[in-house]
């Protein structure tokens, strides 16, 4: 019973810890995008929950990283994409000047990296990976 007692309050202990750690990381990517976008305080409201809705996601598929690499970075694509999306839609017109040249200087890096790999003979899968793992 002790035992029992002590996995449960090491798990709420470690639960509320992560839990910190993600609501940090979501208020610093909130205050970048703020400083960044200028966002208003509507957006930057939003932006918190899109950027913590990103960490828990991230964080949900962590077990992945070992068990299975490649499922792994789909989702955390999959993901990457979905919050590009939310933002696409919180961000209005002379805000998304900023956020369309940042994609496309992620678009050339994935260009270059996929050349690069391309030339060296690496097949298709392993520039998805590659690609996938720019972060």
């Amino acid at each position: 019973m002790k035992r029992l007692t002590f996995c449960f309050f090491f798990l709420a202990l470690a639960s509320g810890l992560f839990a910190q750690q993600r609501e940090a990381g979501a208020r610093r990517a909130t205050e970048e995008a703020r400083v960044l976008y200028q966002l208003d305080e509507e957006q930057a409201t939003e932006m918190y929950v899109i950027q913590e809705r990103w960490l828990r996601n991230l964080a949900s598929i962590e077990e992945l990283r070992e068990a299975d690499y490649y499922r792994f970075l789909q989702k955390k694509n999959s993901a990457r994409e979905g919050a590009m999306a939310s933002i696409r839609r919180l961000l209005r017109e002379g805000q998304m000047e900023i956020f369309n040249q940042q994609l496309a200087s992620r678009r050339k890096e994935e260009a270059a990296v996929a050349a690069r790999l391309k030339a060296e003979g690496a097949s298709r899968e392993e520039i998805q990976i590659a690609l996938w793992e720019l972060e």
